[in-house]
């Protein structure tokens, strides 16, 4: 891995896609990196703490410890009608490295390298609500809210749908593996809208968690024990457990820095043959997060019955009747013959 740091001028030259204004870039120095940034991480997001807060989403950074871990929060807007853009990597063909573009406040919210953070940040602007007047109204389909204490919401849940755009764990646009998606038109144009630079509470809670060690992608592999915060860290307010970094994770990161003389070198290659650019490498391999979903929640099937099978008794066999000639009725009895009387020879008459 190597780092390459330059001038605010080189961040101008190099960025396919034209760069925030000078009042964006953190400190004047611009940070490029010839190694991927790590996948995102899955994680939940926090109640909003109050009225008009807008979310934040997370993202690593570069710090002086390497690539680290910015969580997640709520912040509230530096003016009503601002929406805020994320910051996001991208892969800058004429340096062979990754830049990190600044997030910015806008009217609009413009192109954040069409990566999918979640909570409403699905690649393509903002679905976790919206300003209506001076109130900020929040969609319950996407944003935690708890209505005992907010009231101004609404439910629109066909923009969950927008959550599956692209794989929601690839951190950077372009370059190998990157997200392909390119700006529109619409996008660009927030470009020349009056934008605003990360607010005071917005860059505390950044330098807060570059100073935590648990958040650095060395320590953590990938999966920081605070993902995302209710409010910005800060000096009062600093994460559970905070560790401070240690000098040998100051040492590792120095050692992969590149003086700027490098980058000259680059523009100067590039200048004088303008059709080449670099290769795009390989990212590093880098621990994937293991992603914890909840068990499948396995319904015993239903018991098939098959019916018992139907026996049928064996008919019984009757033999067949034996057929006896009807008897014959008995005859009529003879009468007996009785021998019939002769009268005497009678006495002649004189």
């Amino acid at each position: 891995m190597r780092v390459i740091v330059a001038l605010a001028s080189a961040i101008i030259f190099f960025m396919a896609v034209p760069a925030p204004s000078s009042a964006q870039v953190s400190i004047g120095i611009g940070i490029f990196v010839n190694s991927a940034p790590p996948p995102l991480p899955v994680y939940y997001q926090p109640a909003v703490p109050g009225p008009d807060f807008i979310w934040m989403p997370g993202y690593w950074a570069w710090g002086p410890g390497g690539y680290y871990w910015v969580p997640g929060t709520w912040v509230l807007s530096p003016q009503v009608g601002l929406y805020w853009t994320p910051g996001y990597w991208s892969w800058n063909p004429y340096c062979g490295c990754y830049a990190w573009q600044d997030g910015y406040w806008a009217p609009q919210v413009g192109f954040y390298g069409g990566i999918n953070y979640g909570n409403g940040y699905y690649g393509d602007g903002y679905d976790g609500g919206y300003w209506r007047g001076n109130q900020f109204y929040y969609n319950r389909a996407v944003s935690v809210v708890n209505i005992t204490i907010i009231r101004n919401v609404y439910y629109d849940r066909t923009v969950v749908v927008r959550d599956t755009v692209w794989n929601r764990r690839v951190s950077y646009n372009g370059g190998y593996g990157g997200n392909p998606v390119r700006p529109t038109r619409s996008q660009l144009g927030v470009l020349h809208l009056n934008r605003l630079p990360m607010t005071s509470s917005q860059v505390d809670h950044v330098r807060v968690a570059a100073q935590d060690r648990s958040f650095l992608y060395r320590v953590n592999h990938g999966t920081p024990a605070v993902t995302a915060a209710a409010r910005p860290f800060s000096s009062l307010r600093l994460p559970a457990h905070f560790v401070p970094l240690q000098p040998q994770d100051r040492a590792a990161a120095n050692a992969h820095v590149v003086s700027p003389a490098v980058v000259r070198q680059r523009m100067l290659m590039h200048n004088a043959n303008p059709y080449q650019v670099a290769p795009t490498p390989h990212p590093a391999p880098v621990y994937h997060a293991p992603v914890y979903h909840a068990a499948p929640t396995y319904h015993p099937a239903a018991p098939v019955y098959h019916p018992a099978p139907v026996y049928h008794p064996a008919p019984v066999y009757h033999p067949a009747p034996v057929y006896r000639p009807a008897p014959r009725p008995p005859a009529a009895p003879r009468p007996t013959p009785h021998p019939q009387k002769t009268k005497a020879p009678g006495r002649p008459v004189s």
